[in-house]
């Protein structure tokens, strides 16, 4: 910040936002956190003599990488104040990770936004589902509903599990555009996705995922969940020129049930295409891989995300501590034309969408910025392929 000292004033959130207000020169100010999926916030109290040893007990996930932003507040409780040289001094140390962070922002509109969309957020004690209403109807209404709930202009707080689960709940095609939802179908989603986000509040954990994430749907148990990428449509009219101005960060993977969830509009196209069927009861004699030490219930499956030559491929592992079980999953899988096994993907387009496939490793990486695509290599998976370790494959693995 420009200033050596700032004065925190005053802290508050509006969905997935945090707002800081600092006193400045001439007025207040404000610093913007946006939270992303796997963002977080964490604050700790240190003596100045240890500000530059790492803390212990650190989360794996944050060992090595520094954090997006990183705040020093004087914890002036034992008469300190800015400018005391003690090695007593202690201070609180705010850190946030996989966050946005925007600085300098108005604290007058900062505050303007709290006030107006306070009655919108999912997770505030001011929450009011029928301001929610009359917003996606006067700003959504030409947006699918999937849209509508991510704009965090209209519902500030609900992010894409809690948009996938409360339509699933509510009955709602994701794709269906508000305008074409009855009043009464519109509170419905509205209800699920309070209800949803409160839990979730509440308990520090998602609730259940009936199709998020899912092959078979946690309603009806059919092989039924359809998986796209669907959403960053300025207006009703999905013409391609239109897509992704103004809110593209709403294009977002989507998993909906096609029997639970039925479309009702011209809008949704072709519900035909599915996870794959159900394993053939000739399949399920065949054994399974498992831990030789703890069997079929510890296992893990994942994916190697080092850049390595096995990068992609699919292996299991122990979850029991101490154990060194791994093993690959690819056996059956083809070699693709560079010699090396074939990858395990899953389809995100509207017509295939939650079909998995296999494809050249080589091509799969490069795609992160390379010119090269491999050798080209595809082929659908089939339930030969799968049977092994189907259970514990999920679409975003």
């Amino acid at each position: 910040m420009a200033a050596n000292h700032a004065l925190l004033l005053e802290a508050f959130t509006v969905g997935k936002e945090l707002f800081l207000i600092f006193t400045a020169t001439d007025d207040d100010v404000a610093l913007r956190l946006h939270f992303g999926m796997n963002g977080s916030l964490s604050a700790r109290k240190v003596k100045a003599c240890d500000l530059q040893k790492q803390p212990s007990g650190i989360a794996p996930w944050k060992q090595g990488k520094e954090p997006s932003l990183r705040l020093y507040f004087l914890d002036t409780s034992g008469g300190h104040s800015p400018g005391s040289t003690s090695n007593n001094i202690s201070y609180i140390v705010i850190e946030a990770w996989d966050t946005t962070v925007d600085y300098p922002v108005s604290a007058s509109k900062s505050r303007n936004k709290m006030i107006e969309s306070a009655s919108r957020d999912v997770c505030s004690s001011l929450f009011n589902a029928q301001n929610v209403f009359t917003a996606i109807r006067e700003l959504g209404n030409n947006m699918i509903i999937s849209d509508a709930l991510l704009n965090q202009d209209i519902c500030p707080g609900v992010g894409n599990i809690i948009k996938i689960e409360s339509l699933h709940r509510a009955m709602i095609d994701p794709r269906r555009i508000v305008s074409s939802l009855t009043d009464p179908e519109l509170r419905r989603v509205i209800k699920h996705a309070r209800i949803y986000s409160m839990d979730w509040f509440k308990s520090g954990r998602a609730g259940t995922k009936h199709v998020y994430n899912q092959t078979t749907c946690g309603t009806c148990r059919g092989t039924t969940v359809k998986m796209q990428k669907i959403g960053g449509v300025s207006s009703a009219d999905d013409n391609s020129n239109d897509r992704g101005k103004g809110h593209a960060f709403m294009s977002r993977v989507t998993f909906w049930c096609t029997v639970c969830q039925p479309s009702n509009t011209t809008a949704a196209k072709d519900t035909n295409a599915t996870f794959p069927t159900k394993i053939p009861v000739e399949m399920l004699s065949r054994p399974k891989m498992q831990c030789p030490q703890h069997g079929t219930k510890t296992l893990k499956l994942s994916r190697v995300r080092k850049d390595s030559p096995n990068y992609l491929r699919l292996f299991l592992s122990c979850n029991s501590k101490g154990c060194q079980y791994f093993a690959w999953v690819d056996n059956e899988f083809p070699n693709c034309r560079c010699m090396k096994k074939a990858i395990l993907r899953v389809a995100k387009t509207e017509r295939s969408g939650g079909r998995w496939f296999m494809c050249c490793a080589t091509g799969d990486k490069n795609m992160k910025g390379n010119s090269i695509n491999g050798c080209g290599f595809f082929e659908w998976a089939t339930d030969d392929h799968l049977a092994p370790f189907r259970s514990l494959l999920t679409p975003l693995i």
